[in-house]
């Protein structure tokens, strides 16, 4: 039989944009078609084998399975195999990930976390002062050059909401980051409160001193001072808003 088989990374639409493995299969007969009896395997033996029978792929045709096409998540160790008449595997295509020694990763260097939102899935933006999803790891917080997907054991955690794992390492708990975050918001509002307050007992006390606050620099810097921490005041408070909407 002449065909060519290949996995490699695509976007799945399905999944929101979720970085997933296809695997294309390719006719590379030039002038007639092939036919033939297909199966994807699951690598840990958990899930049935797919079936494909009598799929016909005319010259230079290719068939895509993933995800988006046929509802397989493809993981380390998957099978994409040509049966024979027996339904015994014959050529056959092994998804076989590159994996990263505990350090040795070029971007993330062990943590598994993406660098872009360290891990939590989101990204705070200053001008709109808004809370995005990380665009680099599609919100899942893993970094993405060593994220090997693997089938979800009872030893393995689940990031994509389906049955697929992140392999190696400690996964990234992006609540319990948020949470992190909202306990850190909170603490840093109570301290721009207090120094909000003191900056305004001490106009309250020149006053009572007779002080003359109308005097141009007087006035200019506690004005300023107070104004700073009004400011941002109110940026802490609406990320914070930001953060506790997204647990809801």
């Amino acid at each position: 039989m002449s065909l060519k088989g290949e996995f490699y990374w695509i976007r799945s639409m399905r999944q929101g944009g979720r970085k997933a493995i296809s695997f294309t299969l390719t006719c590379t007969n030039l002038f007639q078609s092939e036919t033939i009896d297909a199966a994807i395997i699951d690598g840990t033996g958990q899930l049935q084998p797919m079936i494909f029978r009598q799929q016909t792929l005319k010259a230079k045709e290719s068939l895509r399975f993933d995800f988006d096409t046929v509802d397989w998540d493809w993981c380390q160790g998957d099978i994409f195999a040509i049966l024979d008449q027996n339904g015994q595997m014959g050529k056959k295509w092994v998804l076989n990930l590159k994996t990263y020694a505990p350090g040795e990763c070029p971007e993330c260097h062990g943590s598994h976390k993406c660098r872009q939102c360290n891990g939590t899935g989101m990204i705070y933006n200053r001008p709109t002062h808004t809370y995005n999803h990380c665009e680099a790891c599609n919100a899942t917080g893993i970094c993405q050059t060593c994220y090997v997907p693997v089938r979800r054991t009872s030893s393995t955690v689940d990031v994509s909401g389906g049955n697929v794992a992140y392999s190696g390492g400690q996964e990234p708990d992006v609540d319990a980051a948020r949470q992190r975050k909202i306990a850190a918001l909170k603490q840093r509002i109570s301290e721009v409160r207090e120094k909000l307050e003191d900056a305004k007992y001490e106009e309250r006390i020149m006053r009572l001193r007779g002080t003359d606050i109308t005097s141009r620099t007087v006035f200019t810097a506690h004005a300023s001072l107070i104004y700073k921490y009004e400011e941002q005041l109110i940026t802490l408070q609406s990320q914070l808003s930001q953060l506790e909407q997204m647990g809801c």
